[in-house]
């Protein structure tokens, strides 16, 4: 299907994951409006979109979202709806469930598949019922006493809503739950209680795509080699990597979710017995999903063939191997913390075959927006981090 002069709404504009999508939107015709909250988003600097929206609080009131997209979404403006973090891909999913979006169409998953994977404890019972690896997981259904007979110090204390490394707590003992549990810290029906994994070894990404009937269309994954915070933050240097074991297994997740459209989802390697581990579903765009640019699998155009109603046929050509794509912002920041700054493999020198995650030399302001923008909010960021 030809998409030239389908009109696009991007939101939440100042995602990472923004300029890779208004690119490929750009080179297939389409006219893009961009949601942002400040002029400082990539979303509003990138050269690509015809028409900018502003509308400051969106990205912390999530209320205040509710109603611009409501107010979009009658405006007539638009054709499509592509969301890109939680807080919209969660209200989207709603309105279209309740048969709010109209004649729009929305690019999310189904509501009740998005909702088990915004739920990382609902995840990792899924994950348990179908035989996959996951960490050993508090359940609502099981007391702290009988988990904790179970479980071996360190747990990892995490919220059961959101990503990234927010809200993250590694705890060494007992005493130390307890304490944050009654301090507030931990809010046990908020958090997502389960073993700790060593993380000594990478971390592996899986971003699948799957048509109406859950058939595979494609499956990047990918090893994350470095993160920040170092200490278990997002990857900030990826490389495409054949792992058939963490497809199956990505793949098997979704299909028992009945999931459909693009999903990405994380794992870490044990090191105790050498298995990749679910981690967490992102049933948003994630901010690498210009890896699945580069490597051909058109993702963009495969979510626009789906609600299109359009034929979805599987990518058949393998994925090459360590394509690498960096987060600039952050990788600089763990050469400067990291003890393993030149020690690591593949070496932080190394820019063959690199690309960069917000860089383009055919729309460049957005990397500087961007960089002023978290310049500020550096402190903020790190210390929602901080575990």
């Amino acid at each position: 299907m030809d998409y030239k002069g389908i009109r696009v709404l991007v939101l939440d504009g100042f995602g990472r994951q923004v300029p890779a999508i208004l690119k490929e939107l750009h080179d297939l015709g389409c006219v893009i409006t961009t949601l942002n909250d400040r002029k400082l988003d990539v979303g509003y600097s990138s050269r690509y979109p015809d028409k900018r929206i502003v509308e400051h609080g969106i990205r912390d009131d999530v209320d205040l979202l509710a109603r611009v997209i409501e107010r979009e979404l009658k405006s007539g403006n638009y054709d499509v709806f592509l969301p890109m973090v939680e807080k919209s891909t969660d209200i989207l999913t709603r309105m279209v469930e309740e048969g709010k979006t109209g004649d729009v169409k929305v690019i999310v998953a189904p509501r009740q598949a998005f909702l088990k994977a915004y739920d990382k404890e609902a995840t990792m019972r899924i994950c348990q019922e179908n035989g996959l690896p996951c960490p050993r997981t508090k359940m609502d259904d099981a007391t702290m006493d009988e988990y904790l007979a179970k479980v071996k110090f360190p747990l990892a204390c995490k919220p059961r809503k959101g990503s990234g490394a927010a809200g993250f707590k590694k705890v060494n003992s007992k005493e130390e739950l307890l304490d944050y549990i009654e301090k507030g810290v931990i809010e046990v029906e908020k958090y997502v209680i389960q073993e700790y994994i060593p993380q000594t070894d990478y971390r592996y990404g899986s971003r699948v795509m799957l048509d109406k009937n859950h058939k595979v269309i494609y499956d990047v994954t990918v090893q994350s080699c470095r993160s920040f915070p170092i200490d278990g933050g997002p990857g900030c240097y990826i490389r495409t990597i054949n792992r058939p074991d963490i497809n199956a297994y990505a793949e098997k997740l979704l299909q028992a979710m009945d999931w459909v459209g693009f999903a990405h989802v994380s794992f870490i390697m044990d090191p105790r017995d050498w298995t990749p581990k679910v981690i967490e579903i992102n049933g948003r765009i994630p901010a690498s999903i210009k890896i699945c640019t580069i490597v051909g699998a058109q993702p963009v155009k495969t979510m626009l063939d789906l609600v299109y109603d359009q034929e979805l046929k599987p990518m058949v050509k393998p994925i090459p191997e360590k394509i690498a794509l960096r987060y600039f912002h952050t990788d600089i920041l763990w050469f400067l913390k990291s003890p393993n700054r030149f020690k690591a493999k593949p070496s932080w020198f190394n820019f063959r075959h690199n690309n960069d995650y917000i860089w383009s030399w055919r729309d460049p302001l957005p990397f500087f927006t961007y960089s002023i923008e978290h310049i500020q909010t550096y402190k903020k960021d790190m210390a929602e981090r901080k575990h």
